[in-house]
């Protein structure tokens, strides 16, 4: 490789790392060990869910001098930190005042004698390890004064999640959309392991980073992980990791897994994706696209026996074998099979995934309702019609592609799939029934249409659908909301506050139920209706400021909260009640009224229940 010299990486670099005045032409001699380990978080390799060291890894070593050294990792695999002992030491020309190590070694290294920092090649090829981050792109750094190395990370990782049925990937290609480079050379500051792309770095010191001419032919934009033994996929998704230099694809990038069968599995992105140092950017799964035939259903189970649907006239076809046999069970039918209808497959509990053929069009209501070890299922482009509750409580269910085909999604379609963490809906979605995805508690983010700016909240034409709770105690409403829907964020038991903005007229019934843990919600001016059992068991609410636009609150919109002891009611007419509106309130809790209008409110349907806690208050003080 021709060596590409740079004067200067970051100016602050240069003040606090080795500098011409420390540099001399004479050679260090090293000694024959150096304790290693790596920073808290940084990533070798897996084993057993921890980061470890392999047995006999090679290191580079730069050893107080600008010879590229080769050493051997001491300890044994599995073990989070241990020797490195010294194979060779070839000759230098430079002394430097620090230790600086790369790893995994590499004899193309380079280490700039004057700022410490290190020009390496990503290569363009990795190779797979089973569980685990692969190899040879996964390159770690460090800088000491001393002979301890605390390795740190300076790559990202894509991680790329793929299940079929017996097919065997050869090969993971990756490549941006906009042509961003992936491998290649880098220029890697040893003091905080970031890095710098040959592909943002201007001949000649532009851009103050320094060097010589970058050959084209070292910014390379596709990336590729090679499996050399294959990796047979399964419906379980196997987990597959390239390492990436930190960067922004801002138009995503493309996905192709070719298998040994010569078929090709393909996802790519549109969204922007960025991939930042010692972390990992989850993709979507990607499930192998399967030919069911179109009078057969596949499936397989927990127990390895055969599966019998809970209704068997809802098809479109009838039932005439039902096999399983080398972990896949198959149910043959005398015709095309046209749906899966109301209730098909409810309750089946060792049920852990299914394939579908391309001739059904829908999936209908409560079809796959709590089947609790479902874990993933191929729904073919040819279905229209997901059904209300159709996966509802399929807590097991990680990952689910809704095909670009699918018109609507009804009520509480994947309701309570706990283990959800990403949905993306399709452009073709027209209709969203009731909140499709309550108490799906893991859910982090939506995608595609209908999804907010944030990705937290499915909106339609202003609508508040659904909302993805998952790891959010405090949240503000997008202003693109102008109605709170049924449920939206119902048994969210994590938010502790909530700010609705001034383009909310409505909240709907039981749009906070059972939101335990909600200690403050702001009410715009702008809201003039609140619905039935809205705040029902909100317990830990306390105060509740119900602006003068509304003239209407719900049946029980208030009720069971049980810590509630101030209400404060700023409309001067009486809004539109419902019965137990406040019932089961924290005792003693009062309800404040503007002074002049005490006696109608205590007057009023609904209000009188509570004339006893109705006092008069000033609220233009």
């Amino acid at each position: 490789m021709k060596r590409l010299f740079f004067i200067l990486l970051f100016a602050a670099t240069m003040l606090a790392a080795c500098t011409t005045d420390t540099t001399q032409d004479v050679a260090v001699e090293a000694p024959d060990t150096i304790e290693v380990s790596f920073e808290e978080n940084s990533r070798i390799q897996l084993s057993e869910g921890k980061t470890v060291w392999t047995q006999n890894d090679l290191v580079s070593v730069f050893y107080r001098s600008d010879a590229n050294q080769q050493w051997k990792f001491q300890g044994n695999t599995g073990d989070r930190s241990g020797i490195l002992k010294r194979v060779a030491t070839p000759d230098a020309t430079k002394t430097l005042s620090k230790i600086v190590a790369v790893y995994p070694y590499s004899e193309n290294y380079y280490i700039n004698p004057e700022s410490c920092n290190i020009e390496a090649m990503l290569p363009a090829e990795q190779t797979y390890l089973k569980d685990s981050y692969g190899l040879d792109g996964n390159i770690l750094v460090s800088a000491s004064e001393f002979n301890q190395l605390y390795l740190r990370n300076v790559c990202g990782w894509l991680k790329i999640q793929l299940s079929g049925e017996g097919q065997v990937v050869e090969k993971i290609t990756l490549k941006g959309n906009n042509d961003e480079q992936v491998a290649g050379l880098i220029y890697i500051n040893s003091a905080d392991a970031t890095a710098i792309l040959a592909s943002e770095h201007s001949a000649g010191g532009e851009d103050g980073v320094g060097g010589t001419l970058v050959l084209d032919d070292t910014i390379l934009t596709e990336v590729t992980l090679n499996c050399p033994n294959g990796v047979t996929l399964s419906y379980e998704p196997t987990a597959f990791y390239i390492a990436l230099p930190p960067q922004t694809f801002e138009g995503g990038f493309t996905v192709v897994a070719e298998c040994a069968d010569g078929s090709l599995m393909t996802k790519s992105t549109k969204n922007e994706i960025v991939i930042a140092r010692n972390t990992i950017q989850p993709m979507d799964a990607l499930e192998y696209q399967l030919n069911v035939p179109y009078n057969q259903i596949w499936y397989s189970s927990a127990d390895g026996n055969v599966i019998t649907p809970t209704e068997t006239d809802v098809f479109g076809a009838n039932i005439v074998s039902n096999t399983y046999e080398n972990g896949l069970g198959v149910i043959t039918f005398d015709d095309e099979v046209t749906s899966i209808g109301e209730r098909a497959f409810r309750l089946c509990s060792s049920l852990t995934h299914i394939s579908i053929p391309d001739s059904v069009t829908s999936i209908g209501k409560s079809a796959f309702y709590n089947c609790d070890s479902l874990t993933s299922v191929t729904i073919p482009d040819s279905v229209t019609l997901i059904g209300n509750y159709a996966f509802s409580n399929c807590d097991s269910l990680a990952t689910v592609t809704i095909p670009n085909s699918v018109t609507s999604i009804g009520d509480y379609a994947f309701r309570d799939c706990s283990s959800l963490t990403s949905v993306t809906i399709p452009d073709s979605v027209t209709t969203l029934g009731y909140n499709p995805f309550e108490q799906c508690f893991n859910l982090a983010e939506f995608n595609g249409k209908f999804a907010s700016e944030d990705k937290r909240c499915l909106i339609k034409n202003g609508y508040l659908v659904s909302f993805a709770p998952a790891g959010v105690t405090e949240y503000t409403i997008p202003n693109s909301v102008t109605s709170i829907g049924y449920q939206a964020f119902y048994d969210c038991d994590s938010l502790t506050s909530v700010t609705i903005p001034d383009s909310v007229t409505e909240i709907g019934s039981d749009a906070f139920r059972y939101c335990s843990s909600l200690t403050s919600v702001t009410i715009p001016d702008s809201v003039t209706e609140i619905g039935s059992d809205a705040f029902r068991y909100c317990s830990s609410l306390t105060s509740v400021t119900i602006p003068d636009s509304v003239t209407e609150i719900g049946w029980y919109a208030f009720e069971d909260c049980s810590r509630l002891k101030s209400v404060y009611c700023k409309p001067a007419t009486p809004p539109q009640g419902g019965s137990s509106m406040f019932s089961d309130n924290a005792t003693g809790r009062k309800i404040y009224v503007p002074r002049a209008s005490e006696s109608a409110y205590e007057a009023a349907e609904y209000w009188s229940d509570y004339a006893a806690d109705i006092e008069p208050y000033d609220f233009s003080e």
